[in-house]
């Protein structure tokens, strides 16, 4: 009934060997895959567009902040949650600081948004008292792309 693996005729028994190049062209594909969807995921919140800087300080700490972004619209979100007032979202943070006192909180903020309400978000955290705040920014690639109003003079 079963298939006889070893041969009658002496010659030695065959060892069966595993080709493992497609399953390392498989991981090397996936790894590729992975390098790329992960920067995407990883911004929490909607899509706004960075203040630019040319040299940011970089946070070393193994801890995850909670991220505070406010849209040009003015809509804030705690993490992937939307909260109706810039109060909700404070009211949300110092809930979460509570429970955690060594919270690091991340504001984003978008680059067409005036600062008032940035300040004001700011403030507010301060005053609950929070001290491990930081501003998010993005990197400019060269002074020109920093705007503001030396940036628009030199142009035109």
């Amino acid at each position: 009934m079963g298939a006889n693996l070893q041969s009658s005729k002496g010659g030695g028994s065959v060892t069966p060997n595993i080709n493992v190049t497609p399953l390392v062209d498989v991981v090397l594909v996936l790894l590729i895959i992975f390098m790329l969807v992960i920067p995407n995921v990883q911004n929490e919140g909607k899509p706004i567009e960075m203040v630019k800087v040319q040299k940011a300080d970089e946070l070393a700490d193994d801890q995850e902040p909670i991220i505070v972004t406010v849209d040009r619209d003015e809509g804030y979100t705690v993490g992937a949650d939307e909260m109706a007032s810039p109060e909700a979202a404070v009211q949300e943070v110092l809930a979460q600081a509570s429970a955690n006192p060594g919270l690091r909180v991340l504001l984003r903020a978008d680059a067409g948004l005036p600062y008032k309400p940035v300040r004001e978000l700011l403030r507010q955290l301060q005053d609950g008292g929070l001290v491990n705040i930081a501003l998010a920014v993005g990197v400019a690639r060269d002074a020109g792309e920093l705007g503001g109003p030396k940036a628009a003079e030199g142009e035109g």
